[in-house]
């Protein structure tokens, strides 16, 4: 039995009267607070006990998880219109937070490499939503369909399990497993979905009887929690007086302006006695604006130290990208719940956290971001507080720590990178702050995404997350921080979990990763993520940050001196750090040149662990002779040491020449661009020397031809460059390679080994993108967007009475284009004939005729009209001396004039030829005020969502808007208020295809 109350109703047992009165008083009591109350409360009765794994093994009930022979897409992702308003939001030039340079700590400090690294899983499923707990003495991982359970070594201790193993006829997945460490509890989830076999809108959840998930019973409860509206990416967390849920669920808003259940919470101390009449409530979250997809996650406790007291909060970001939104922040709402009186729980408004401008936005809201080696582009889990939020309690104050993707590249382009938080509050139920925030890139280059992360019992993050690019498969990777470094940054380098051999053939992209921390210890951090060898699997790392040594004292680098003007009594300074537990002081360092007289002192100060020092050396170092090159070796000799792998490091250092010069570089001209008969040369100028250098002599030679030599009058400081342009120009007009020597001839150079390079100049017409190869055959290469076409020319030599004619293959319909060509200031006419009549002339052009002028090496646009076919059409070009008429430019001549020296063309994929699929319909755009656009399109044809996107003129998607099918109609308002002034497409279809039109935003 299902005991059901709605909107505040009291239990049966009051009267009418008396249930009337109470909503009131309390209604304004909410209403003085600015709290509300839950929008759903039942009671939950319906229990179901289910054997120990072990024990079904042994009666033969226990089931496996079926396996297709053809990889399924599950659980496509829900959302609602998607609120990311083209052009709005800040930053525009990249994350603030990003660290454009690491301290010597950061890069040499520590080095780590795994603890453990097994294979989970083989999964069918695309994506395979790879989560997972370690407990005492047990890890649980799960995915789509199944779960495995292995012990601390990573052995398996039972095969693969079925979700139906534990819930009966429901395989639906989007499991998520727990370990509630205060109950020491394992904890299975997944959700249920409408269908015909008779399921509902719900989550089902799975609570071991006892600490042992193989060996101990579990209680089941799989109906009642139901959630109205499909619970679409569930993420749970463990609070001390419920299990608290979030998901990406519709909200909708009703008549009265009540918004639906956003969140939801179990009664957890009933539920962990396999008792009945279980609490189950719903609530909206007040003032929440999302961008269509809604991730927000409860702080979960992470750890055997629980709050007793206190509400559970959820956070959730607010991009400024999303309508609604005025700038970057975090919201965190405090629920309160009173399992006596469930009615009077209640949900704070939001605290709003003032953080760094953040940008969660990929390609408009799509779902397909980041390139791989090949494949589609695949998911970056944008707009999602990822799996989990983790909290921790310690001696004086808590901590929580959560990330999310962002792109951390200006406009116009991407890189993703992590933006990760610690907030923390002095008690239980206090408030929340944040302690750090900071963005996190891969050093490789790499986007880096798909981050989970949590503290140990020292306060060290621990971050597992993925990283692709076009050019690296996804791979598995870990990080962190210890409590004591530089607020901000992940200091660990990154460290490797696995690399893919394969890549995914789906965008989707593993859903969840999850890091949790071993109670055992409360310093073993283990990682499930999803990656390809060759297959789509799920990979298992352990890591530990924490010092495994009391005592362990290292040289972390040699600081001084470095390469210049070194003397006969220089000062030697080194860094040390403490990378034990116990702190330490009072213990010998030391130093050596070539292995030679050793000199030991003592360092007398006081390092925690990981904390550094500097040290100079009261004695110096003969390091006086010029050029010469001086290995220096330093380290410490703690008698206690247990790790003297770190002890020592070893450093060259060169005693720099005083007059050292020379030539590094030839900047212009640039080889094979087409050159004239006067050319200036620009070099590289490096001083290598220790003193600073002026007026001296630089030269060049052609062609083992005469020297020309001119002064550089400007100053050049030690260990430094500068530029120089020789005033004297160069003849490169004849078609043909050059030899060019340049360099310095300073008279008291102690080095002349560097003084000069030697360079090879090819001057032609045919770069940089026509085939030099067959610069006489009269082919020209097309580039579009990396794709070469050819045009063939199909007239020879010069004429005054014939067109240039090429075949045009036009990929595109119709498509706007970026036509370039030009040589010697002549300006030209470029004309396509789409009607293919072989005419150009003014009278006689017909209208859909393209005709473009163009000033030298000016690009302009070209632009299809709508109606053209795929297929060659011919492209003509002429000069421009009049009208229409005039010389003619061949492309065959380059002695007369030249050929076509850069021809590119760009077609944006949003308008190419595609099937239309709204055969009733067509696309209208209305401007109801100033760019303020009503794009609709009418059909009866098509029930499903339709995604409304719009791009750029240079084909960058700019937002992506998922739309119902109302009454026969797609119906969007997009505001482009915020985007620049210019042309934009939008489109509405799927990837079946779809109908695009033309806005402008002025």
């Amino acid at each position: 039995m299902i005991q059901v109350y709605r909107f505040l109703v009291k239990k049966s047992s009051y009267s009418i009267i008396a249930v009337v009165g109470v909503l009131l008083i309390f209604s304004a009591s909410l209403k003085a607070q600015q709290i509300e109350g839950p929008s759903m409360v039942r009671a939950i009765n319906f229990v179901k006990e289910v054997p120990s794994l072990s024990s079904q093994l042994e009666k033969g009930t226990f089931q496996t998880p079926v396996k297709s022979n053809v990889i399924q897409e599950v659980n496509p992702k829900r959302r609602t219109t998607n609120q990311v308003v083209p052009g709005k939001g800040f930053p525009k030039d990249g994350d603030p937070l990003v660290k454009t340079e690491k301290s010597k700590q950061i890069t040499k400090s520590y080095t780590s490499e795994p603890l453990q690294v097994f294979e989970a899983n083989t999964s069918r499923f695309t994506p395979s939503d790879p989560t997972g707990a370690v407990g005492l003495n047990h890890y649980v991982a799960a995915w789509n369909a199944g779960f495995k359970i292995f012990d601390k070594q990573g052995n398996l201790l039972v095969d693969e399990a079925s979700l139906g193993t534990l819930f009966e006829g429901n395989t639906e997945g989007d499991p998520i497993v727990l370990y509630d460490a205060p109950a020491d509890r394992f904890i299975i989830t997944e959700f249920e979905k409408d269908n015909q076999s008779g399921g509902v809108n719900g989550l089902n959840i799975a609570i071991c009887k006892g600490s042992d998930p193989v060996n101990d019973g579990w209680y089941i409860y799989t109906a009642g929690f139901e959630t109205g509206e499909f619970p679409d990416y569930p993420k749970y967390s463990v609070w001390h007086d419920g299990y608290y849920i979030t998901s990406n669920i519709l909200i909708n808003t009703d008549t009265a302006g009540n918004k639906s259940n956003a969140i939801f919470v179990m009664e957890r101390e009933k539920m962990l006695q396999g008792l009945a009449n279980v609490g189950f409530l719903g609530f909206p979250l007040p003032t929440l604006q999302t961008n269509g997809f809604f991730s927000p996650q409860f702080f979960n406790i992470s750890s055997p130290q629980a709050p007793t007291t206190g509400p559970a909060t959820v956070v959730y970001l607010q991009d400024d990208s999303w309508s609604g939104v005025a700038d970057d922040h975090l919201k965190l709402w405090d629920l309160n719940v009173n399992w006596t009186t469930p009615q009077s729980s209640t949900i704070s408004q939001p605290n709003i956290l003032t953080v760094s401008d953040f940008n969660s936005v990929f390609d408009g809201g799509s779902f397909s971001n980041l390139p791989q080696p090949s494949g589609p582009d695949i998911d970056a889990l944008q707009g999602t507080i990822m799996n989990q939020a983790q909290f921790r309690k310690f001696n004086t104050y808590n901590s929580a720590v959560f990330n999310f993707a962002v792109n951390v590249a200006p406009s116009g382009q991407e890189l993703a990178g992590i933006r990760w938080y610690e907030l923390r509050q002095a008690g239980d139920g206090q408030p929340w702050s944040v302690f750090q925030e900071g963005t996190y890139i891969s050093p490789t280059g790499n986007n880096a995404f798909a981050a989970s992360m949590a503290l140990d019992s020292q306060g060290t993050i621990g971050m597992g997350y993925t990283t692709v690019s076009a050019s690296t498969p996804v791979t598995i990777n870990y990080t962190g921080r210890y409590a004591n470094d530089p607020l901000g940054e992940m200091t660990v380098p990154e460290a490797l979990i696995a690399a893919s051999t394969g890549v995914s053939a789906s965008e989707r992209y593993a859903d969840y990763t999850h890091l949790t921390v071993d109670p055992a210890d409360g310093n073993t951090f283990w990682f499930i993520s999803e990656y390809f060898n060759t297959q789509r699997k799920d990979i298992i790392g352990v890591f530990k940050l924490a010092p495994d040594f009391t005592n362990d004292v290292q040289v972390v680098s040699i600081d001084s001196p470095e390469d210049g003007a070194l003397t006969s009594a220089q000062s030697i300074s080194i860094t040390i750090r403490n990378a034990g537990i116990a702190s330490q002081s009072n213990f010998p360092v030391t130093y050596s040149v070539a292995n030679v007289a050793t000199v030991t002192e003592t360092f007398t100060g006081t390092l925690a662990f990981n904390e550094s020092a500097t040290y100079t050396f009261a004695q110096t170092a003969d390091l006086s002779i010029m050029g010469q090159t001086y290995t220096l070796s330093a380290s410490t000799g703690l008698s206690s040491d247990e790790d003297p792998s770190n002890d020592s490091v070893e450093q060259t250092v060169t005693n720099l020449w005083q007059d050292d010069l020379g030539v590094t570089a030839l900047l212009a001209p640039q080889s094979q661009t087409p050159l004239s008969a006067e050319e200036n040369l620009t070099v590289q100028i490096t001083n290598f020397g220790s003193a600073a250098q002026t007026n001296f002599p630089v030269y060049y030679e052609v062609d083992n031809g005469s020297r020309i030599t001119e002064t550089f009058s400007a100053s050049i400081a030690a260990e430094s460059v500068a530029n120089y342009t020789f005033n004297t120009p160069i003849d490169f007009s004849e078609l043909r390679t050059y030899s060019v020597v340049t360099g310095t001839d300073l008279a008291t150079d102690s080095d002349n080994s560097n003084n000069s390079i030697s360079s090879q100049i090819t001057s032609s017409y045919c770069m940089p993108v026509a085939n030099c190869a067959l610069a006489d055959d009269g082919i020209t290469q097309i580039n579009l967007e990396g794709t070469i076409f050819n045009t063939t020319c199909t007239d020879s030599g010069y004429s005054n009475n014939t067109d240039t004619v090429f075949d045009l293959d036009i990929q595109g319909n119709p498509y706007t284009g970026l036509l370039q060509a030009g040589f010697e200031n002549t300006s030209y006419a470029i004309f396509i004939d789409l009607n293919d009549n072989g005419t150009f002339e003014s009278s006689e052009l017909v209208s859909n005729d393209i005709i473009a002028l163009s000033n030298r090496d000016t690009p302009f646009t070209i632009e299809l009209p709508e109606g053209v076919n795929l297929g060659t059409y011919r492209m003509r070009l002429r000069s421009k001396d009049s009208e229409f008429g005039g010389n003619l430019i061949d492309p065959c001549d380059d002695i007369a004039y030249g050929r076509i020296t850069d021809v590119s063309v760009r077609i944006f994929n949003s308008l190419s030829v595609e099937e239309n699929i709204f055969p009733d319909g067509e696309l209208v755009v209305i401007e109801r005020e100033k760019n303020q656009f009503q794009i609709s399109l009418s059909t009866t044809e098509i029930q499903d969502k339709m995604a409304l996107t719009v791009f750029s003129v240079s084909g960058q998607k700019l937002a992506e808007n998922w739309i119902e099918n109302e009454y026969g109609s797609f119906k969007y308002n997009l505001d482009m208020s915020y985007a620049s002034s210019g042309v934009y497409i939008v489109r509405i279809g799927n990837s079946k295809g779809g109908q695009s039109k033309k806005i402008v935003v002025r």
